[in-house]
């Protein structure tokens, strides 16, 4: 780490601050909300370029570089950011990030929020790690970076807010789903974490475990393996717990003299009382009920 620590100033920089205020109501606009800048910049030749954010930053961070190379820790994670590759930082995680001290990076960068800003963070293959970026498509994100940073030297209307988040919207979308180098199989490894959760739910449904354990458990955030499972199973992950947990119990009801007070324990459900309006939610009728009906 360069023992000279620049924290403003970089000659040839650009960089924007959208003032909070204007960007609370913006940022409920139907054509923003989803994807939207909070800062963004270019700093070419960052000599002593240097960052540090013990509790992580309130957006997450998106840097490109297109020459020279650095340096970050994430999350407690080491990497080396060189040119042609971007780096993800999620909002909320610890972090540092200085540039080379005899080749400085030349860098552009976003900070962003929105509704669906975990489908770009959680694109990269390996969380707090460079990703590959290639050649043409960092051409065209640094075109689209241009298109931004210059709508904004026209303030902060609503329109240059609109357009801005378009361009943002659109430079993450070209990183992480057009860009070739990225590996192909990165979009499968998200699916392989959904099968693997479903997995890991048959084997553990009658133990009280939260939407939170199985989120970590496929090394997700909550909001994009909800969302995530959602669109891979049709259900939401507590709704398909519940149908695993009452499948199983209409096991036990069919092939077992087992009480039900036992049958809803073993199911997974601590209280009977809701074990039998949760059973009956699902299968129209009440688990004694069901029990009694002649199948097959």
């Amino acid at each position: 780490m360069p023992e000279l620590r620049l924290r403003d100033g970089f000659v040839g920089q650009d960089m924007f601050v959208i003032p909070r205020p204007i960007l609370k109501s913006a940022c409920r606009h139907p054509l923003i909300r989803a994807i939207y800048p909070t800062d963004i910049g270019w700093f070419p030749n960052a000599a002593h370029h240097y960052r540090e954010r013990p509790s992580g930053a309130e957006q997450n961070h998106l840097m490109l570089c297109v020459d020279g190379h650095g340096y970050a820790e994430i999350g407690g994670t080491e990497a080396h950011l060189q040119a042609g590759q971007i780096l993800v930082i999620p909002k909320d995680t610890a972090h540092r990030y200085w540039a080379d001290a005899d080749c400085p990076w030349s860098i552009y960068w976003v900070h962003f929020l929105g509704d669906d800003a975990e489908f770009y963070t959680e694109r990269v293959p390996v969380r707090g790690q460079p990703a590959q970026v290639e050649s043409r498509t960092q051409q065209e994100a640094v075109r689209l970076f241009r298109y931004c940073i210059d709508a904004l030297y026209d303030g902060y209307g609503l329109a240059n807010l609109i357009y801005a988040a378009s361009s943002v919207q659109h430079i993450l979308a070209l990183l992480m789903y057009r860009n070739k180098a990225l590996p192909l199989d990165s979009q499968m490894s998200g699916l392989n974490k959904l099968q693997a959760s479903v997995m890991f739910m048959q084997e553990n449904f009658a133990k009280p475990l939260k939407l939170e354990d199985f989120a970590a458990q496929a090394g997700l955030s909550v909001s994009y393996f909800s969302e995530s499972f959602r669109d891979h199973t049709g259900l939401s992950p507590m709704a398909y717990l519940g149908q695993l947990r009452i499948r199983h119990a209409c096991r036990l009801l069919d092939l077992t003299g087992k009480t039900v007070k036992s049958i809803a324990l073993e199911s997974g459900f601590s209280d009977p009382y809701y074990f039998s309006r949760a059973f009956k939610k699902t299968m129209g009728i009440a688990p004694d009920k069901y029990r009694a009906i002649k199948k097959g």
